[in-house]
């Protein structure tokens, strides 16, 4: 037998001997948890309560002001560009002379008179629906993951490891991209 393998062989042998003669009878002590005290509870929810609070004041505001949620996702710069249009259109019809007017008249009262249903619809716009509610999820998960980080900081007096909510975070920031890309190609024109 070479001497580094007898060495690592007498290793073993008293390391063990070490690790099973140690007695077995000794009680773990477990340190009793210190109940969360109702101040800091309040701390613990007060950013699920401010983002509450913010909301419904927001909310509040828009109905004093007679304002709709469906007002402000509506996309106003295609409401501009159809007003600019049927005003070229105005502008085109009292430069024409009488009798192309008459024409006009009666061409369109001859036309079918059904009302297209895309011409009574306000341009809505989807992008910007899916940013404010993607935008509004964000901020709620973001206050419910801040109170859950203090309500644990103040339970266990250690912060918990929210590195694995990176991926979660991002998927709700690509609801902002279709209206980030939408604003860009309108700007580019």
């Amino acid at each position: 037998m070479r001497p580094l393998n007898f060495l690592l062989l007498l290793t073993a042998l008293f390391t063990s001997v070490v690790m099973y003669g140690q007695q077995t009878n000794m009680i773990p002590t477990v340190p009793k948890p210190i109940p969360i005290t109702d101040a800091e509870k309040w701390i613990a929810i007060s950013p699920i309560l401010l983002f509450l609070l913010i909301t419904c004041l927001v909310f509040f505001k828009l109905k004093k002001d007679k304002v709709s949620l469906k007002d402000l996702l509506l996309d106003k710069d295609a409401n501009v560009q159809i007003e600019v249009e049927k005003t070229k259109q105005k502008v085109a019809f009292l430069s024409a002379s009488t009798e192309s007017q008459q024409a006009m008249k009666d061409a369109d009262a001859t036309a079918d008179n059904g009302e297209d249903p895309n011409a009574s619809k306000p341009n809505t716009s989807v992008s910007r629906f899916l940013a404010f509610i993607s935008g509004l999820v964000s901020v709620g998960l973001a206050c419910v993951l801040t109170t859950f980080a203090i309500w644990n900081y103040f339970d266990v007096s250690n912060f918990p490891n929210l590195n694995n909510l990176v991926g979660v975070l991002l998927t709700l920031g690509i609801g902002v991209v279709p209206y980030a890309f939408n604003k860009i190609t309108t700007a580019a024109k």
